[in-house]
């Protein structure tokens, strides 16, 4: 009975400890069939949109660009030039009040890069309330893909929470597991952006 007893508490207390999974996200992307006919290759990656209400992730929004940036050719696309993007920007910035993934900004800036399609990010919603609880994040990554001549060809969201870290140990800084969150949630976006067919090199 006593052993009985014993293997029930170290039950209760190894099912306590369990670590959240790495991401639970639910993901509405879509491509429409443009994208595999045109089979764009140079990328432009704009500037990462901060919509939450606190500017939540504001202080690392050109990491999270950055990791777009490195994620892109693991899909066989080729990013242009962060620099080269951000000069055609100089003059091409959104208006008061305009977000960067409304259609009308995405179709303006269209084509300005010299590139195939322009790719951009919108986070609508960055809650660090459990982070330095259970090394969580909740989030809300909007984006889309967009052609030279502004047919969107891939567009949707990914909503859910992520685990600092993902499948390994969280780092034990704050930034640093904002920043591991904030990684992950953008390259899972990217995850579900259709692989570009080398076929058309």
């Amino acid at each position: 009975m006593a052993k009985r007893w014993i293997a029930l508490v170290l039950s209760a207390l190894v099912a306590g400890c369990k670590s959240p999974p790495p991401m639970n996200a639910t993901s509405s992307f879509a491509a429409s069939p443009a994208l595999a006919l045109r089979n764009p290759s140079d990328i432009a990656v704009l500037p990462v949109e901060d919509g939450t209400a606190n500017k939540a992730v504001e202080r690392f929004s050109e990491y999270m660009r950055q990791t777009a940036w490195r994620a892109l050719p693991s899909r066989l696309y080729v990013p242009l030039s962060l620099e080269l993007v951000d000069g055609a920007l100089l003059s091409n910035k959104p208006q008061t009040g305009e977000s960067m993934l409304s259609p009308g900004y995405l179709k303006r800036v269209a084509g300005k890069f010299s590139e195939e399609a322009l790719v951009a990010f919108r986070i609508n919603r960055w809650d660090e309330s459990r982070l330095m609880v259970d090394k969580t994040v909740d989030f809300e990554v909007q984006a889309a893909m967009v052609a030279s001549d502004g047919e969107v060809l891939w567009s949707g969201s990914l909503v859910g929470t992520v685990k600092s870290g993902g499948l390994a140990a969280a780092p034990r800084d704050r930034d640093q597991m904002s920043r591991s969150c904030a990684n992950l949630a953008i390259e899972a976006a990217l995850n579900h952006l259709p692989r570009r067919s080398p076929a058309a090199n």
